[in-house]
Order: structure tokens, then sequence, then C-alpha cells
């Protein structure tokens, strides 16, 4: 689905560059380009967002006494 959005993203804006006047391959380049940048912001979040609740998962399981201390504040509280 978001390679989808992405490569919508970029056909349009090689669209708007054509209809600007702009040499077909300039518009092809800075619409790669486009689509390039947006792929790699897409993947690097989903992967530093893999890494970060991989993290947390190691962190609640590795910590002794969490669960215990979680439970007694929620009944103190």
């Amino acid at each position: 689905m978001l390679i989808r959005l992405i490569t919508v993203i970029s056909l349009f804006k090689f669209m708007l560059l054509l209809i600007a006047g702009s040499n077909p391959d300039v518009a092809l380049y800075r619409s790669l380009i486009v689509f390039m940048i947006l792929f790699t912001v897409v993947y690097l979040g989903i992967f530093f967002l893999n890494i970060i609740q991989n993290n947390s998962n190691i962190e609640e399981s590795t910590v002794p006494g969490m669960k215990e201390n979680k439970s007694k504040t929620k009944e103190e509280g």
C-alpha cells in the first residue's frame, strides 16, 4: 500500500513537471529522485520502528520483578 502511494506521488510530480513545461528528461530525473527519497524514508522509518519495538519487548522480558512491581503499583493506586 505504501509503495503504491509513493508511486502515485512520484507520477503526480512527473505530471506536474511536464505540465509546467520542464524537459521530459529532467522531469523523469526529478520524479525518480522523489521516489527514491520517499521510499528510503518509509523503509528506514519501518526499520527503526521495528528496532524500537524489539528493544522495548526485550527490556520488558529481561528486567526481573518488573511485572510484580507493576501489579503492586496498580493495587496500591
